[in-house]
C-alpha cells in the first residue's frame, strides 16, 4: 500500500526536508475539526468562484467555456476533498492535485479574454494554502502561498494593487494557518499524553490499593495463622514449613525483589532460609543497602553462615537476628542471639569453627570479626570487610 511516510524519509544530514507536521500516523480528535475547516472553506470558495464566474460571463464578457470548466473543476475537487480521508488529504498525490487545482483557479482569468472587471477565482485558491498548511505546517503554507501568489501577480486583468493584496493574503495566510494547525495538533497531543499519564496513574493507584487490601487481609488471617503454627507446632518439619511459607508470602505481599545469589542480600537470604530449614529455628534478616558479590563479600557471607549455624546449634535461643549494612566503602554483618552466651577465650583449641571459619576467613580477606558474648545476654558476632569499589 502506498504511504506518504515511505515517500518522505527524513534526511539523515538534518537538512530542512519538507515533512508533514506532528505525527501524521496518529489520528487526533482535533483533526476532525481541522478537516471540517478546510472542507468548509473549500465549499465557501466554490460558491464564491461560482458567483463571480457568472458575473464575469454576464458583465465582463469572459469566455464561458473557460469559466464553466473552471467552476466544474472547483466543485468536483471540493467534493473530492469532502469525501477524502484524513490520510488521503495529507498524501502526496492529493497535495499535488490540490496545488494544481488551486493554481489553475488562480490562473484561469488570464485565459478568459474578458474586458475590465477582475479575477473570478475569488478566495478558492486560499483553500489550497490551507490544505498544504494542514499537511506541512508553516513551510507547507508558505510553499502553496508562494505558488498561487506568483500566479496572482502575473500581468492580468487585475490592477497591481489587487495582485499584491492577493499575494500578501496567500503568503501571510499560509504562514498563520500553518502555525495555527501545528499549535492545535501539538496542544492536542500534549493533552492526550497528560490524559494517558493520568489514566495510568489512576490504574496504578487502584492496583496498589487493591494489593494493600489483599495484603492487609492476608496479614490478618494467613500470616497470623502461620505464626501461630510456628509457635504451637510440636513437629519440627511443620514449623519449618510454616516459616518458609510465611517468608515467601511476606516477600510477595510487600514487593520484595526476587532473591539473587549474586548480591549480598540475596546470598544472606539464602543462608538464613537454609539454616531455618536445617535447624528448625527462626532467623530474622534485615538488610540496609545491597551490593554485588565479590571475593571479599563472598568470604563475609561464608563467615556469616558459620556464625548463624553456630548460634542455631549452641545458643538454645528461639530466634536469631541477622543485620547487614552496606556503606560506600564497607560492609558489616551482625549476627545476634539471646542465648546463655560463652567465653570465646575458653573455646578448646581443637574447635576450629570460630578461629578458622569466622575470624581466620575474615582476616585472610582483609576484614575483621569481633565476638561479644556475656552470660544471660547472648552473643553478637560483628563481621566487617572493605568493599571492592570499581
Amino acid at each position: 500500500m502506498w504511504s506518504w511516510r515511505s515517500q518522505l524519509p527524513r534526511n539523515p544530514k538534518g537538512s530542512r526536508t519538507l515533512h508533514p507536521v506532528s505525527d501524521p500516523s496518529r489520528s487526533l480528535p482535533v483533526d476532525r475539526t481541522l478537516r471540517q475547516i478546510i472542507v468548509g472553506f473549500r465549499y465557501v470558495g466554490a460558491v464564491w468562484i461560482s458567483v463571480i464566474g457568472v458575473l464575469a460571463i454576464v458583465e465582463w464578457d469572459a469566455r464561458p467555456a473557460v469559466v464553466i470548466s473552471t467552476l466544474a473543476v472547483a466543485w468536483v475537487w471540493a467534493i473530492v476533498t469532502a469525501i477524502a480521508r484524513r490520510t488521503t488529504i495529507r498524501s502526496w498525490p492529493f497535495l499535488i492535485g490540490d496545488l494544481a487545482v488551486g493554481a489553475w483557479t488562480a490562473a484561469a482569468p488570464l485565459f478568459t479574454d474578458q474586458v475590465g472587471g477582475g479575477t473570478f477565482s475569488g478566495g478558492y485558491p486560499f483553500a489550497t494554502v490551507l490544505v498544504w498548511a494542514y499537511a506541512f505546517g508553516i513551510r507547507g503554507g508558505l510553499v502553496a502561498g508562494s505558488v498561487v501568489s506568483a500566479i496572482a501577480v502575473t500581468p492580468s486583468v487585475n490592477t497591481i494593487t489587487t495582485d499584491l493584496t492577493n499575494a500578501i493574503i496567500y503568503l501571510a495566510g499560509g504562514a498563520v494557518a500553518g502555525w495555527a494547525f501545528n499549535t492545535l495538533r501539538s496542544t492536542e497531543e500534549r493533552r492526550l499524553e497528560v490524559e494517558e499519564l493520568l489514566a495510568a496513574e489512576r490504574t496504578e493507584r487502584v492496583r496498589l490499593n487493591d494489593r494493600a487490601e489483599v495484603a492487609a487481609h492476608l496479614h490478618d488471617s494467613v500470616l497470623q495463622t502461620l505464626s501461630l503454627i510456628q509457635k504451637r507446632s510440636t513437629e519440627a518439619e511443620v514449623g519449618s514449613l510454616a516459616r518458609s511459607q510465611e517468608r515467601e508470602l511476606r516477600n510477595w505481599l510487600y514487593g520484595a525483589a526476587p532473591v539473587s545469589a549474586e548480591t549480598l542480600s540475596g546470598a544472606l537470604e539464602q543462608v538464613c532460609a537454609e539454616v531455618e530449614e536445617q535447624r528448625d529455628i527462626e532467623v530474622e534478616l534485615v538488610t540496609v543497602g545491597d551490593c554485588p558479590l565479590d571475593d571479599a563479600s563472598r568470604a563475609l557471607v561464608s563467615a556469616a553462615r558459620e556464625a548463624v549455624t553456630n548460634a542455631a546449634k549452641f545458643s538454645d535461643a528461639g530466634k536469631i537476628s541477622v543485620y547487614a549494612e552496606v556503606e560506600s566503602d564497607t560492609v558489616r554483618v551482625f549476627v545476634r542471639d539471646r542465648g546463655p552466651g560463652f567465653d570465646p577465650a575458653a573455646v578448646p583449641e581443637d574447635r576450629r569453627g570460630i578461629r578458622d571459619s569466622i575470624i581466620g576467613r575474615m582476616q585472610r580477606h582483609g576484614g575483621s570479626a569481633i565476638i561479644r558474648s556475656l552470660a544471660d545476654t547472648g552473643t553478637e558476632v560483628e563481621l566487617t570487610i572493605a568493599r571492592e569499589v570499581a
